[in-house]
């Protein structure tokens, strides 16, 4: 644990992965709020989360601020929101998320997304969320760290199951990134044959935190298409859940799911996760999808925990604030 509390300030990004950061203990969050992005309705706001209009020098022990490749660019609102608060932040350590990977190949090559990240992040302290992100990225930064994601798995809803498969993505942006053509295929090709698959932000808007926990509480499968997201949170909240995950080998994914066993990898080809859900769903393999479920949960709550997550980014914190004399 942190010696004292410890003053942050942030702004609202990515909000599931923020909501676990400000459980660290002996922190304070102060969000500076913005027109770029909002807190929004899908988690509830921690206590330790305090809205101010500007960053104030003086006033904090520590900046945590956030980037993906999109940030290259400098018209987007998110790259102009991470630029300026940079630029003004200058009398305390910066630690920077780097939520995404050097693939954007629709708009830039990977060559390019990487110098100009490491221009764009100069001498802050960076944060990747796959050990895969790390090596795509290479340096930059004055220090690379991977901490990949840890949730409370008591939060985690394991309901009875329904037979349906879903998905949890974002609607637009970055389609080859996540691989959309991929979803795409798989729910035309599952409709074919009188499968409904639920993409969760297009099929079903949840009203809140508890509605989506209890949607994917319920959902007997989860299939994760991502291409090149560094450790997808969704597909980690579908297994606290219980869902039996279906998911492409990368990003390390292949170290932790054992094919058939706590869940199921597969090659990027509609195809083979259309035969594999038909399968599941009209083969009489419930059983079996709920046994394998069960065991991806366990895998989950061992690999994906609060506490390895907490510790990991106190020691962070620790280390950065002592170099910087802060602490």
């Amino acid at each position: 644990m942190l010696p004292r509390p410890i003053r942050i300030f942030n702004t609202p990004w990515h909000i599931a992965h923020q909501y676990e950061l400000y459980k660290i203990p002996n922190t304070e969050w102060y969000h500076c709020v913005n027109s770029v992005r909002r807190w929004g309705k899908y988690r509830p706001r921690p206590e330790n989360v305090h809205n101010v209009p500007f960053y104030e020098p003086g006033k904090y022990d520590l900046a945590v601020l956030h980037v993906d490749q999109q940030c290259v660019d400098p018209t987007l609102g998110k790259s102009r929101l991470y630029r300026e608060l940079n630029e003004a932040i200058t009398d305390i350590p910066k630690i920077v998320i780097n939520h995404g990977t050097p693939f954007w190949p629709e708009v830039y090559t990977a060559e390019y997304l990487k110098m100009k990240m490491k221009v764009l992040l100069g001498d802050n302290h960076v944060i990747v969320n796959s050990h895969r992100a790390k090596e795509m990225w290479g340096e930059m930064g004055r220090s690379v760290d991977t901490i990949i994601h840890g949730l409370d798995p008591d939060e985690w809803l394991d309901l009875p199951k329904e037979p349906r498969v879903v998905t949890s993505l974002s609607p637009a942006g970055l389609d080859r990134y996540y691989n959309r053509n991929l979803l795409h295929a798989v729910k035309e090709k599952l409709k074919e044959r009188g499968i409904n698959h639920c993409w969760i932000t297009v099929d079903k808007i949840c009203d809140d935190f508890d509605d989506y926990r209890n949607f994917i509480g319920r959902s007997l499968l989860y299939f994760n298409p991502t291409l090149e997201s560094p450790m997808p949170r969704s597909r980690t909240e579908a297994m606290l859940s219980g869902a039996c995950v279906i998911t492409l080998a990368n990003h390390g994914a292949e170290d932790f799911i054992q094919n058939g066993v706590n869940g199921f990898t597969v090659p990027n080809n509609p195809m083979a996760v259309v035969e594999l859900v038909t399968g599941i769903l009209e083969g009489g393999l419930y059983k079996q999808a709920i046994e394998i479920g069960q065991r991806g949960k366990a895998t989950a709550r061992e690999l994906f925990g609060k506490d390895r997550f907490q510790a990991e980014w106190s020691a962070l914190i620790e280390r950065v604030l002592k170099e910087a004399g802060r602490l």
